[in-house]
């Protein structure tokens, strides 16, 4: 009976490993590293701080992929992952797992297929994890302190592909450079896409999955049309006076900022909130696509002073807390405008998630939001 120690058991993902061994007679768990005969990291721990041990360690995911037969549609890039993988779900009607928030170990049940959403960090410790289709959406700066530069970022991202054969596909944007440089010896059977803009990227992308597991047309189309986003990516908040306000915290770094910043047109009606843990990436994308756009800027958190010394052509205010961010964006904006939060950095500063982050945002915007 194999053994199993588990490196960052009291975190979301440890606790549903520890849940899903409690339930399976051949395995059995164990505190005592020297008598373990694998060992089961969290994606969010570093390898840097992994103990030095002589067995295997394999991820959270890894061990998933064994103990379900279920097989795997397996979604990552550096943005857009949890809503192509939330719209995959909806299509085929199966779970969505892994990155998005819902352990995939913790999925007992045999379906006809699994949505599973992949970080980098999820993928760099796999052995046989294998997706019978594999979607690479974009590839921008994002991790670099965990992965040192963007190449090691590339080469992480890169693992989905590791097992798979010709009889597996690979879903690749053919406009991102970087995806098409991964993709390029790719043993399984590759798939394409070039969406018009990076808001489409997802669709395109979730539409392809769906047509090589036998939906058509129609059926996609009529799932897309009742499809209203994911919580906080480009969430709507609600308008108040005439003053738009969207959440989204998962706009956790540059590349993500500038496409909602993107959406919209070069009218200067927006107020953005940004800031957080800063993840050291270029700002230039985030100055061109505020140029016209932005009315306000205000800045909170970990970043907010490099933030403010890189985009101080926008003047921006700096603030202490979420509560003061939103007392002022509503001070700034007016009917017509656009109060806008969008990080660009990770949450990790001030919150646990970007999620509690998103939901402590729309409390404050029903708290402060000025009654019509």
């Amino acid at each position: 009976m194999p053994k199993i120690a588990v490196l960052g058991k009291d975190g979301k993902t440890g606790q549903a490993v520890l849940a899903r061994l409690a339930g399976l007679p051949d395995y059995q768990y164990t505190e005592n590293l020297d008598a373990a005969d694998l060992l089961v990291v969290s994606p969010g721990i570093s390898p840097r701080d992994y103990p030095a041990v002589k067995i295997p360690i394999i991820s959270e995911i890894e061990l998933a992929y064994r103990l379900n037969p279920s097989p795997v549609i397996a979604v990552t890039g550096t943005n857009g992952k949890t809503t192509t993988v939330t719209l995959i779900a909806r299509l085929l009607d199966v779970p969505a797992v892994g990155n998005i928030g819902v352990p995939y170990i913790s999925v007992a049940k045999e379906y006809p297929c699994l949505a599973v959403e992949v970080s980098s960090y999820m993928l760099e410790n796999i052995v046989t994890f294998r997706p019978h289709i594999a979607v690479i959406l974009n590839l921008t700066a994002d991790h670099l302190a965990r992965h040192g530069d963007l190449a090691g970022y590339a080469a992480a991202k890169k693992r989905i592909l590791l097992n798979q054969t010709a009889e597996d596909f690979v879903i690749y944007n053919a406009n991102d450079p970087w995806v098409c440089r991964i993709t390029a010896e790719a043993k399984a059977q590759k798939v394409p896409f070039a969406a018009p803009n990076k808001l489409q990227e997802d669709y395109m992308a979730a539409r392809l999955a769906a047509k090589l597991c036998g939906r058509t047309d129609a059926q996609i189309d009529k799932v897309f049309a009742e499809f209203a986003g994911v919580e906080h990516r480009m969430e709507k908040v609600g308008v108040y006076n005439g003053i738009r306000v969207i959440n989204d915290s998962k706009g956790t770094n540059v590349d993500s900022t500038v496409v909602a910043l993107e959406s919209e047109p070069r009218h200067k009606h927006i107020v953005l909130i940004a800031g957080g843990r800063d993840k050291m990436t270029s700002l230039q994308p985030l100055a061109e696509a505020s140029r016209g756009r932005l009315k306000k800027l205000i800045l909170l958190g970990e970043a907010r002073e490099r933030f403010a010394r890189e985009l101080k052509e926008f003047q921006p205010l700096l603030v202490r807390d979420y509560d003061e961010a939103v007392r002022e964006s509503f001070r700034a904006a007016r009917r017509g405008d656009l109060i806008l939060l969008s990080p660009a950095c990770a949450s990790w500063d001030m919150f646990q998630n970007f999620e509690e982050r998103g939901q402590y945002f729309k409390e404050l915007v029903r708290k402060y939001a000025p009654q019509s």
